[in-house]
């Protein structure tokens, strides 16, 4: 029997280049036409959003959808503070009337800012669709969706993890959408210590300890590539910190094994030391 062809990201860019310039299409529509699972989508591409460029589909800007591009520019330039209705609707070409009326108020339009443009967005999205998968699959592709954000989105993140560190009044709601979403997370690493493959301990702590590198390292990046202290692409540092974490979260008996594997060759150096060599 012939062994199944590997799914590529090229393989599934030929089958499904009729899209291109179409509107943007499902990711259920795009997984029939490549014939391919909406998991092996997201392991290949990361987002929607990344398969969609790739693909090239025409994804033209709406009213709303203008809007919400202004004020995202603006809140990753200066945060909440700093996101003005007014400034928003010169921006985007809409009217006051047309920004005041979708959008009743700052909180309202940053809570939609932050739904659309925050990257663990469709980060989380992609893990829904990889959800039965192990972990060694899964987290390095939800990490490589929070690399390959973008500037917008990462300033976008920056804010909000300076709103959550203040709560202001208003911000009750999105506080709730935040936990909700984490919850993704925290649920399903807590399906994956019960299946054994991740070791086991609070899934909130082992969540945080996974979240808090990968984006510090994505909101702290643009000044340290401004001094010429990183080497390493975005995706290759998320990469790196994402490994890092797997080792750490390795199950009891996978170190181990790790350990015993180790002995020979350490019981040998050590015995040829004895004997002078």
């Amino acid at each position: 029997m012939a062994p199944p062809k590997r799914i590529t990201r090229e393989g599934v860019l030929a089958k499904v280049a009729a899209l291109a310039g179409e509107a943007a299409p499902s990711m259920d529509e795009i997984a029939a036409a490549a014939g391919v699972s909406r998991a092996a989508l997201y392991g290949l591409f990361g987002t929607r959003a990344a398969l969609l460029e790739a693909v090239g589909a025409a994804v033209p800007p709406s009213a709303a959808g203008r809007i919400l591009a202004a004020a995202a520019e603006m809140v990753a330039e200066r945060g909440l503070a700093g996101l003005s209705l007014d400034e928003v609707a010169a921006r985007s070409g809409a009217s006051r009337a047309t920004v005041y009326r979708l959008y009743p108020g700052k909180a309202a339009l940053f809570r939609e800012v932050v739904l659309v443009y925050l990257p663990i967005g469709e980060a989380l999205e992609m893990m829904g669709g990889l959800a039965d998968r192990p972990p060694t699959e899964v987290m390095p592709a939800f990490a490589r969706g929070l690399a390959q954000s973008g500037a917008v989105r990462i300033g976008v993140l920056r804010s909000v993890m300076f709103e959550v560190a203040r709560p202001t009044a208003g911000m009750e709601e999105f506080l709730d959408e935040i936990v909700r979403d984490t919850q993704v997370i925290t649920r399903y690493l807590d399906q994956q210590m019960a299946a054994g493959r991740l070791r086991r301990m609070d899934p909130v702590l082992a969540m945080q300890a996974f979240l808090a590198p990968v984006m510090l390292h994505a909101v702290w990046r643009p000044v340290a590539e401004q001094y010429g202290l990183v080497s390493a692409s975005l995706d290759e540092a998320a990469q790196e910190l994402t490994a890092a974490w797997l080792r750490a979260m390795a199950p009891p008996r996978h170190r181990r094994a790790q350990r015993v594997d180790s002995e020979p060759a350490e019981s040998g150096g050590r015995l040829h030391r004895r004997l002078g060599g």
